[in-house]
């Protein structure tokens, strides 16, 4: 059996085309209030994705400035048509900044699974709410022990909490964007020693991430659904 490589699905170096929002278009967020801390509200985006993309032509990967990422209708039957797992879209609306032209995108939304970060990287829960649930954990210290193969689902993408930003992907995903010359995304094996700044991480819970039954499916044990 081989051994699987991983890689982290980044933006191209000095990537010069990074959206931003439509401020015409209406932007919804659920507010979710803590009864404890002021400090603790938040909220949940449930408005799709209305984006100005800055370069024309419109590169097939689209990165905003809050690192969503968004992938043209072409890449989703890419995608689907080699197989690969652990992705779903939402909806989602783009246009090129210059002409006002519309852009055929959706949002890509990771669903595979690759566990909780390990306690080797020294990520750990520091702070639950017992009156919202916001949660906090520690700055990951040990970036390289992040991926433990006994975690791992198996899809080709996957994240690691509460890390729901990083998109890690297997060695099919590089494989089929390199054959089909898919523009507007690289890959990094360098995430191990990237990635050690920060104080820690409040990534609010996995559904604001991901749609459906997953959140539930994968979180409601942990707590982080």
């Amino acid at each position: 059996m081989s051994i699987t490589r991983f890689y982290l699905l980044c933006e191209p170096e000095g990537n010069q085309c990074i959206a931003d929002m439509n401020e015409a278009a209406p932007y919804s967020v659920e507010k979710i209030p803590c009864p404890i801390e002021r400090g603790h509200a938040r909220g949940r985006r449930n408005s799709p994705l209305d984006l100005v993309v800055p370069c024309d032509p419109a590169l097939d990967v689209v990165f905003t400035w809050m690192s969503e990422c968004l992938i043209q209708e072409s890449v989703r039957l890419i995608f689907e048509s080699e197989g690969l797992t652990g992705f779903s879209t939402l909806p989602a609306r783009a246009k090129i900044k210059k002409t006002g032209t519309s852009i055929p995108v959706q949002e890509l939304a990771v669903t595979g699974w690759g566990g909780m970060a390990p306690e080797a990287t020294g990520m750990r829960e520091v702070e639950r709410c017992p009156g919202c649930g916001h949660l906090v954990y520690s700055r990951l210290e040990a970036p390289e022990k992040l991926i433990d193969i006994h975690n791992w689902d198996g899809s080709d993408f996957f994240i690691i909490w509460p890390l729901p930003r990083f998109r890690f992907v297997s060695e099919r995903v590089v494989e089929v964007c390199k054959r089909h010359a898919v523009t507007g995304v690289a890959f990094s094996q360098n995430w191990p020693t990237a990635q050690r700044e920060g104080a820690g991480y409040s990534p609010g819970r996995l559904s604001y991430y991901m749609s459906r039954d997953r959140p539930r499916l994968l979180g409601a044990t942990l707590g982080i659904d």
